[in-house]
């Protein structure tokens, strides 16, 4: 199996939402998660996608969707949310899926860092940037996604701090 462990994207100033629930995504974070669906396409395409509900991972996985053409509906996943869930909780999410899926997971930090050392078998992942992907296979790091460019790298150490 594939993981792919996405932060969500760009969004809006905590004070510009009424609240943290409801920010979402600004046009810098759209603009830059389409093109990171765009290298997903072709590097990893996801076949699932789970969610956090907040608004802005919401958006997110929506524009990932779109940009990759996902057949399926964008599952509502209340553990990836900041303040729930647990590492536990979120492996048992992925356990019974088939071992030829790529399981798109987009959540937010510091989640996102401990989630993907944990699925990768790191003590955790050093950075990870609004719109950063990490991709997981089976159960040791494979690629990141750095969302400047945007860049595939596949060195852990050469990710960006």
């Amino acid at each position: 199996m594939r993981v792919l462990v996405i932060r969500h994207s760009t969004a809006v100033d905590p004070y510009a939402a009424a609240t943290d629930d409801t920010r979402w995504l600004t046009e810098e974070g759209r603009r830059r998660i389409r093109r990171i669906g765009k290298v997903l396409a072709t590097e990893a395409p996801p076949t699932r996608i789970f969610v956090s509900p907040l608004v802005r991972a919401v958006q997110t996985a929506e524009a990932l969707a779109a940009e990759i053409g996902l057949d399926g509906p964008i599952e509502a996943a209340p553990v990836l949310a900041p303040e729930h869930g647990t590492t536990a909780q979120v492996s048992a999410l992925l356990d019974g899926l088939g071992p030829n899926e790529t399981v798109a997971l987009v959540s937010h930090a510091p989640k996102v860092r401990v989630l993907a050392g944990h699925l990768a078998g790191e003590s955790a992942i050093p950075s990870f940037r609004t719109g950063s992907v990490c991709g997981i296979e089976d159960g040791a790091f494979a690629f990141w996604i750095d969302p400047e460019g945007p860049r595939v790298i596949r060195d852990l150490s050469a990710i960006p701090r």
